[in-house]
């Protein structure tokens, strides 16, 4: 055996070249009550790409899942995905219908995430109408350090206008001004050896022209790095300081991939519900993400089913 297939057999085997990664098949989601709410699958393609998405919700009247959308993913012939497209099935005909597609566009070298664009379809004029815009914005050695979402104004505003004080009406206003706003910024925190410790998300005030704090988020990871606890605060404009109101928590398998999805609430807010994110592949992987092409998975609890792809 030759020295060089010789080194390249030892690195296999003691798992130094990874020719294998896990994707998720199925997410399960619950209520506070443990009643099931939606089913999530996923398929690919002969790449190990990610090819489709489908939800559904069940029917606890008549015990069935009820197909609530599917979203169908491109990619370019060297296997980086372009965009996603989510459709949801009329009603009536049973045919699937647009409602809202994602475009991609990366940075020459490295290929990374550079923006994506969010557009929903408008049936009666068949079509595609931008609403949002994510720039992912990195430091000198890759890592993301924010995700600012603009959205697109077409000087079309609904909004409520208060008369007097007393009385507030909801009202169609028409500005002059169109393009793309501020709108949402995440921040992503690092401690000095690269791991992310948490994040905050801000909103843009048009008014004022600043970002305001909203929520942000830490990380409890365990001895083998993957985030096992997430305490997500709210700022209290009023107190002027950050306050609980919640935690996730993660069971793993052996692999590294989040089997388990867990949110306890530290007070309750009523009309606010929770969504899931699932990381796996050791943190290398997440699928949930509010930002981004894939679904997301309201619940309180939720269980995931992996599966070993190969290269």
């Amino acid at each position: 055996m030759k020295k060089l297939h010789f080194i390249l057999l030892a690195m296999i085997l003691t798992g130094c070249i990874n020719d294998s990664w896990w994707e998720p098949r199925t997410i399960i989601t619950c209520d506070e009550s443990g009643r099931t709410l939606g089913r999530y699958q996923f398929t690919y393609d002969e790449r190990g790409n990610k090819f489709t998405e489908t939800g559904d919700l069940w029917d606890n009247e008549t015990l069935t899942w009820t197909r609530n959308y599917r979203i169908s993913y491109s990619y370019d012939i060297y296997g980086t995905r372009t965009g996603a497209l989510k459709e949801k099935r009329d009603s009536v005909s049973g045919k699937w219908l647009p409602v809202s597609r994602v475009i991609c566009h990366y940075t020459p070298e490295p290929r990374s995430p550079e923006t994506e664009i969010h557009q929903i379809y408008l049936s009666e004029t068949d079509l595609w109408e931008d609403t949002f815009r994510d720039h992912y914005i990195r430091d000198d050695q890759g890592r993301l350090l924010y995700i600012v979402r603009e959205k697109w104004n077409n000087g079309e505003i609904d909004r409520d206008i208060a008369l007097r004080g007393r009385f507030t009406i909801k009202a169609h206003v028409v500005t002059l001004m169109t393009g793309w706003e501020n709108f949402i910024r995440d921040s992503f925190l690092y401690d000095q050896e690269g791991k992310m410790t948490g994040g905050r998300v801000d909103n843009w005030d048009n008014t004022i022209r600043e970002w305001n704090p909203v929520f942000r988020y830490i990380y409890t990871y365990d001895k083998k790095g993957n985030v096992t606890m997430e305490i997500m605060e709210k700022w209290d404009t009023e107190l002027g300081s950050w306050i609980e109101r919640g935690r996730y928590a993660y069971l793993y398998d052996d692999h590294g991939n989040a089997v388990e999805s867990h949110y306890t609430a530290t007070i309750e807010d009523p009309g606010k519900g929770s969504y899931l994110v699932f990381f796996y592949n050791n943190m290398r992987s997440t699928v949930g993400y509010y930002l981004g092409d894939t679904g997301i998975f309201p619940g309180v609890r939720g269980t995931a089913a992996y599966f070993r792809q190969k290269r």
